[in-house]
């Protein structure tokens, strides 16, 4: 478990890189962007993004703590109430591995989202 806490703050640390870069990027079509970290019952990490019209689309992963141990993850990108990409639920005892992937699964496709929601939002 003690790789936790360094993939912990390596996955926040590429949500923080990505956001500021997508960001710049599509500028002037996002109207703000910001870092979830929450860490209050459960991990939170991702990013969201305001869009022109006001919706806001969010990246997030979520990692959970069970009492027996185990930790479960999941993650998606939502906009709004509209889920566009759900990651499996997966419970797990050493968390560290999936949240690389997790977060790979959740950046890659970050710039189609973006554009996509963007090109909707200025072409109704």
């Amino acid at each position: 478990m003690t790789d936790l806490l360094p993939a912990l703050m390596a996955a926040a640390e590429r949500f923080t890189v990505a956001g500021r870069e997508l960001y710049l990027d599509f500028l002037p079509n996002l109207r703000a962007w910001q870092p979830v970290t929450d860490l209050v019952g459960q991990v939170r990490l991702g990013l969201f993004f305001t869009l022109p019209d006001g919706r806001e689309m969010l990246f997030e992963l979520i990692l959970r703590p069970d009492p027996a141990g185990t930790w479960t993850i999941t993650g998606g990108i939502t906009l709004e109430e509209d889920t566009l990409l759900a990651l499996p639920e997966v419970e797990t005892t050493s968390p560290a591995g999936l949240l690389d992937r997790y977060a790979d699964d959740l950046l890659m496709p970050a710039r189609w989202h973006l554009d996509q929601a963007i090109q909707s939002a200025c072409n109704p």
